[in-house]
């Protein structure tokens, strides 16, 4: 009876050890550019969020493939099994060691991650294959991969009339069995068609393209220092560019134009080859002229209304007609047309000079034959007519024996006749007695000083900044006036609002709703009104006070771009402040510690003048 039982047990060791042969685990390897565990995050019991098992099998039925079942070592769990795509998804605690695989007809295996030497790590994605030993006749493989490696990676690929994503130039997907067409196409690029047959079922069907460019790329070369101030133009658009580096360009014929105020205009046709570099060289014909335009005076030279200097210029003009003028105070400008070619170079072309705007001047004096003098010139005696006199002020002095000289100053205006009648005074001896000097008042050793007067109320303002170790950093301003007593308000934020616009709200650990989602980047809004009191303590010294409404909102973004507010790094309350400010000649210096509802503490500093 014992050796019957022996016998049994060890029938039923054989069936199951050759049940375990039934398929095997070939590889296990880390994917570390794999974005399902993080895309799709989930976690074990303990909390700890989970990594990601991609198990793909070959020689394995559909049906055989979800028998499979799946158990992990004590201090680990296998929390959730979904087959995609024909691969068996399971995500397991971090740190897993053992992976127990269970199956009703094919049998068991231990999976040991230290025999492929890996760690299993939280939101890490794993590849295993599986392979089965043998294929029931009754269920034969009629599903195979077709894997397309595609150049350039962003070119879109249809199958059957079907688009397929591509991730990274890599695009896959279980097909059933048969010949399927493909196309792959993208802008700049010639397209490729073709067809593949997939009846393999033990090799996976890679299709690998490469499209060949539609594109080649211009390059322009010349003189720099006149090529950069000219405007390139490629087909009607800025082709800037292709001064400075070869610029791409589709296939084919393009227009290349290229202006430039001193040069002539240049245009070319150039064709553009797959995948070559054209260059072309330019070089353009010179449009100016380098001349010197001089004024026998101190005259102003205007060219087309633009002034250009006083009595000489040298300069470049492009070829062409200009409105050239001479202009002087009290002169009546000279204008005239000229013509530049762009044979003129090194030529001097002599300006008109201005010629002065004149009055006329009839001088009589009462008695006549004085003698006449205009800014210091002797003219003649009167009575005189003087025809042509410069417009402007000028001098005249009267002399005659007997009589007192006569000063004065007149205006001549233009095309205008200025009549003078002057009466001069005869010469009478006057006896000036001296002045007798006044009595010096006496001063008063005892007379009162005035009281100083009272200091004026002032009024200050100043830029702010501040900054809390959250971090956080913010900018205002500050308003306010004082004499022994005073007052202020001022105004914070950092100006971003973006993190008052939340989704959702996190606890204190950072989970919504009992999940802990993957949290991106952060922002954060900070805003402060406050107002108080200033009191003087001693020039120049100041103490401020003050008390108001206070914000602080930090919110991180998720992976589906929306915001979670993280309440235990955010508050709203009164804001307190207290600090004190430095008067010197007008210049402010304030400092300050600012607090909201007591959770953080930032320093303030303001710049600024008072008045």
């Amino acid at each position: 009876m014992r050796l019957r039982f022996l016998l049994l047990l060890a029938f039923t060791a054989l069936v199951w050890t050759l049940k375990a042969q039934d398929y095997k685990v070939l590889s296990m390897e880390s994917l570390p550019l794999d974005m399902t565990a993080r895309e799709h995050i989930k976690q074990d019991e303990r909390g700890r969020q989970c990594a990601v098992l991609r198990i793909a099998t070959q020689h394995i039925t559909p049906e055989q493939r979800t028998g499979f079942h799946f158990e992990c070592d004590l201090a680990s769990f296998a929390v959730e099994r979904q087959i995609v795509d024909g691969e068996i998804l399971v995500w397991v605690s971090p740190g897993m060691k053992t992976l127990k695989i269970r199956h009703a007809t094919l049998g068991r295996w231990d999976l040991h991650t230290a025999n492929y030497g890996i760690t299993v790590e939280a939101l890490h994605t794993y590849k295993i294959v599986l392979q089965g030993t043998s294929t029931s006749p009754d269920n034969p493989i009629t599903k195979q991969f077709l894997v397309f490696d595609i150049t350039p990676k962003d070119a879109m690929l249809t199958v059957n009339g079907t688009p397929w994503p591509v991730i990274d130039g890599i695009s896959q997907k279980m097909v059933d069995f048969g010949t399927y067409e493909y196309r792959i196409e993208v802008k700049d690029y010639h397209a490729i068609s073709g067809k593949v047959d997939v009846f393999d079922p033990d090799n996976k069907v890679t299709v690998k393209k490469s499209l060949a460019p539609a594109f080649g790329y211009l390059k322009i070369e010349g003189d720099r220092d006149v090529l950069s101030k000219a405007s390139v133009y490629i087909d009607n658009a800025n082709g800037s560019d292709a001064l400075q580096s070869p610029q791409r360009l589709g296939s084919g014929q393009h227009e290349v134009r290229i202006l430039h105020p001193m040069y002539q205009a240049y245009q070319q046709s150039v064709t553009i080859k797959d995948n070559e570099t054209y260059t072309l060289k330019v070089n353009l014909n010179a449009n100016f002229a380098n001349v010197t335009l001089k004024v026998d005076a101190d005259a102003e030279i205007w060219v087309n209304g633009e002034k250009k200097g006083i009595r000489s210029w040298t300069g470049n003009l492009e070829a062409g007609s200009y409105i050239v003028e001479c202009r002087m105070k009290d002169c009546k400008p000279t204008r005239e047309e000229r013509n530049i070619t762009a044979d003129m170079s090194g030529q001097t072309l002599t300006l008109p000079v201005p010629q002065p705007l004149t009055g006329m001047l009839v001088l009589n004096s009462t008695p006549a034959m004085a003698e006449i003098y205009i800014d210091g010139e002797r003219k003649g005696e009167t009575p005189m007519r003087i025809n042509k006199l410069n417009v402007g002020k000028h001098s005249l002095r009267l002399v005659k024996e007997g009589y007192k000289p006569l000063n004065k100053s007149f205006n001549i205006e233009d095309g205008k006749t200025l009549e003078l009648e002057e009466k001069m005074e005869a010469e009478v001896p006057v006896v000036v007695k001296p002045e007798k000097p006044e009595k010096e008042e006496k001063l008063n050793p005892e007379k009162e000083k005035p009281a100083k007067p009272t200091p004026p109320s002032v009024w200050f303002a100043t830029a702010n900044a501040a900054y809390s170790f959250a971090p956080q950093a913010s900018f205002g301003f500050s308003l306010g006036q004082v004499k022994k007593f005073g007052w202020f308000l001022s105004a914070m934020s950092n100006f971003d609002f973006k993190a008052m616009q939340y989704h959702y709200v996190a606890d204190a650990n950072g989970f919504i709703d009992g999940e802990y989602p993957y949290y991106a980047e952060s922002c954060c809004t900070r805003i402060s009104v406050l107002g108080g009191i200033v009191y003087k303590v001693i020039e120049p010294l100041y103490l401020r006070a003050g008390v108001g409404y206070g914000q602080r909102v930090k919110s991180w973004y998720i992976s589906d771009g929306r915001l979670v507010k993280m309440s235990d790094d955010s508050w709203t309350g009164v804001d307190v402040s207290l600090g004190a400010q430095v008067h010197l000649k007008g210049f402010v210096l304030s400092l300050e510690a600012v607090t909201t509802s007591f959770k953080d503490v930032e320093g303030k500093v303001g710049v600024g003048y008072a008045f």
